[in-house]
């Protein structure tokens, strides 16, 4: 006799207007997604107000990286303004931890979140002993 499990989707589909774009639920996306919101932050700071294109390159990097290659290019041509794509992205994230709270449930989105904050703590302390040597 066999035991069947169902398997689960570990992606989820956004759409922004006719743009369709897909979050992958990978540890390394799940931690991008909680440090989202600072990182866009801290990288804007970083940039000078003034430059334009760097401003742009910043959001893009950050877009990109959570969501996949091309996505702000994507979004972009659908509304050609940062600021626009900034709100977007901040609605896209707080619906995707509101979608991954409902998918792991809360205890077990407790325990996600821990399990990835000590998988990171670890790698630290890996890529600290590989640097010593």
């Amino acid at each position: 006799m066999a035991i069947k499990i169902q398997t689960k989707t570990h992606v989820i589909p956004i759409e922004v207007g006719d743009v369709k774009l897909a979050f992958d639920m990978s540890d390394e996306n799940l931690k991008k997604l909680y440090d989202a919101d600072l990182d866009i932050r801290r990288k804007i700071n970083e940039v000078d107000e003034n430059d334009f294109e760097a401003q742009k390159k910043a959001i893009s990097e950050i877009v990109d990286a959570m969501l996949g290659d091309g996505s702000f290019d994507k979004l972009y041509e659908l509304s050609p303004s940062i600021f626009i794509i900034v709100e977007y992205f901040i609605q896209i994230s707080q619906g995707l931890k509101e979608e991954v709270n409902k998918r792991l449930g809360n205890d077990n989105f407790s325990k996600a979140k821990k399990y990835l904050e000590a998988k990171e703590k670890i790698n630290k302390q890996k890529s600290k002993q590989n640097n010593k040597k």
